[in-house]
């Protein structure tokens, strides 16, 4: 589509037949990011994917920074978002800057990643990711910090990079008001040493939102760092290991 020039045409007609419950779950989002965020605040969109949550922040009035290592979906941002507050960098995030080899699914392009280890998790539980990553590209990798002291420390950073949190936390050095990342039950074990990571502070909270439901927290009541691992422990030993995931939302007090 994008080189008959036919991307915006195709974008509307996908929005126009994907349905009343993909036009709700849009709104429902925008209505969580609302609430969440003063206006016109800085965000960062780690891991960006094609952009539907830089959409969803931005509608809440935020100044989006996509951050994205797929060369396809930095593209389909910048055609479809071009007139919004959304900046595209085609890189990864991580502990240095350099260059770093992504593993492409070009069938889900939503597991495209970085950690060879996160490969390996998935692969031994679910057949259905045996033959998903197809082919390894070469992209530019930075800090957070380094895009912090380019565009100064954003009020959000929300990170999604398929296993590769541990080490994008590992280059960041000034904890944001808000700051989340996602997790899986089939590597809880990651998600406990993201929240022992050194950037986050002991006057924090805590919540939690399914990946069916990003709209919506889990938690009545935010929780400290002891309360809440025990609940993701707890979540564990419901569900069992399995391929059941969300995001973790940190909330530094002022």
């Amino acid at each position: 589509m994008w080189v008959l020039g036919a991307h915006a045409v195709a974008r509307r007609i996908y929005r126009a037949t994907s349905g009343q419950r993909a036009a709700q779950g849009k709104a429902e989002l925008n209505r969580f990011y609302s609430s969440l965020l003063p206006t016109d605040v800085l965000v960062f969109d780690i891991g960006a994917n094609t952009g539907q949550y830089a959409e969803a922040l931005e509608s809440a009035g935020a100044r989006v920074i996509a951050v994205e290592p797929n060369p396809d979906c930095v593209r389909h941002i910048e055609l479809s978002y071009s007139s919004r507050r959304i900046q595209a960098i085609q890189a990864a995030v991580g502990s240095r800057n350099g260059l770093a080899e992504i593993k492409i699914s070009d069938e889900r392009d939503d597991v495209s990643t970085l950690s060879v280890a996160w490969m390996a998790t998935l692969k031994s539980q679910h057949d259905e990711y045996l033959n998903l990553w197809n082919r390894v590209i070469v992209v530019p990798m930075f800090t957070l910090d380094t895009l912090i002291e380019h565009y100064g420390v954003p009020h959000y950073i929300k990170i999604d990079v398929e296993g590769f949190e541990e080490a994008a936390l590992d280059g960041l050095s000034v904890q944001p008001h808000l700051l989340s990342f996602e997790f899986n039950l089939a590597s809880l074990k990651s998600a406990i040493a993201c929240l022992d990571k050194r950037i986050i502070s002991g006057n924090s909270t805590f919540n939690f939102v399914w990946g069916a439901k990003p709209g919506e927290f889990q938690l009545s009541n935010w929780l400290g760092l002891v309360e809440f691992k025990d609940k993701l422990n707890s979540l564990e030993s419901s569900l069992g290991a399995s391929d059941k995931h969300g995001d973790i939302f940190v909330k530094r007090l002022e």
